[in-house]
């Protein structure tokens, strides 16, 4: 059955859907006891994960998490390397690790009449295959530190000012984060995602300014909180865990926009617990967890058309008509060199 047609079938039987109550999960059994594996990204989202996903779960499925903190790119490898064993039962992916994983035959399709929560998503944000769901979003932008910098940055170009030598951060390429405003940066430079030669040459000339290359996002928000950096590219939730624990950072919009990456969960093909992988992803795409992950500290953009854009986001996008009109990024065209370019980036980019 084709995802399409297996929505229309939800969508066909949604007053028996709706009188399903979150934690009743109907059509489902499980084991009292039983526990699923799944990833997470280092940093605010393993603390929403853990804070607000793995409660639900657990309270409509009767099992735990075995969460662990992996980058896409990362997770993809050790599942190929294992795919008759997987290690996870439930991943989360961006964009670009995603798509490129598809021709690895890594995916199971998910079971759409056992994720009652899926009728809420738009079909846009379903995998024509059947392979994933996106769920949530997040925001790029500038991050600085509002005790040090007066004067809040207004370009990517900033980064090159001389006030800022050796207060700057990045993270290494093999993070979305990375790939995504190296792209950026070549696209405002001449470039491409085919061709990010001009990326390349403006990090050489930030170089003398770099502080630290992060192994990750979340890695880079603690160089913040170390007092290592005082300005850098980063996503919102990221910045907003660290107001939420008293670090004086703010995220800016660079003159050239927003920049909106999408992440997906999936099933992984070979779980043994597909019914309750299906659950965990059917409680991350709920109106109740999209919602308070929407929330402060993390602002996380929702994808459910149920979920509310909270006024933390609002500086961001008060609507999904907003996120969607952001920069984004061609991953089909970047994914093809992207192993080339992160083996360039850890070979050239050193402090």
């Amino acid at each position: 059955m084709s995802i399409s047609s297996s929505r229309r079938t939800l969508l066909q039987q949604g007053a028996a859907l709706g009188a399903a109550a979150f934690g009743s999960q109907a059509g489902l059994s499980f084991a009292q006891g039983k526990s699923i594996s799944a990833t997470t990204y280092p940093g605010a989202w393993e603390s929403a994960h853990r804070g607000i996903l793995l409660p639900a779960f657990s309270k409509a499925a009767g099992a735990s998490t075995n969460l662990v903190a992996s980058l896409a790119v990362d997770t993809v490898s050790k599942i190929v390397a294992s795919r008759n064993n997987p290690p996870f039962d439930v991943i989360i992916l961006d964009e670009g690790p995603y798509l490129a994983a598809i021709q690895q035959d890594i995916f199971e399709k998910i079971p759409t009449d056992k994720m009652p929560f899926l009728k809420d998503i738009p079909e846009r944000f379903i995998d024509t295959r059947g392979l994933g769901v996106f769920v949530s979003g997040q925001i790029i932008g500038i991050a600085y530190n509002t005790q040090k910098i007066k004067t809040p940055p207004k370009s990517w170009n900033d980064l090159l000012k001389p006030e800022f030598k050796g207060r700057v951060g990045l993270a290494g390429m093999g993070s979305t984060l990375m790939s995504a405003w190296m792209a950026e940066i070549a696209k405002l430079n001449g470039g491409s995602e085919e061709n990010l030669e001009p990326a390349f040459d403006f990090v050489k000339k930030l170089l003398p300014s770099v502080s630290a290359v992060a192994a990750n996002p979340g890695a880079l928000a603690t160089l913040f909180q170390q007092d290592q950096i005082d300005i850098s590219v980063h996503y919102n939730n990221n910045v907003a865990d660290l107001q939420g624990k008293g670090i004086p950072v703010a995220l800016v919009r660079p003159d050239t926009g927003w920049i909106h990456i999408k992440s997906t969960m999936h099933i992984v093909k070979n779980s043994k617990n597909v019914d309750l992988a299906a659950a965990y992803i059917n409680a991350a795409i709920s109106p109740e967890v999209q919602t308070k992950m929407a929330e402060e500290p993390y602002l996380v953009v929702p994808t459910s058309s149920k979920a509310a854009f909270s006024k933390g986001l609002a500086p961001y996008a008060k609507s999904m008509a907003e996120v969607e009109a952001m920069r984004g990024i061609d991953w089909a065209k970047l994914n093809p060199k992207r192993a080339e370019y992160i083996a360039r980036f850890n070979r050239e980019i050193r402090v």
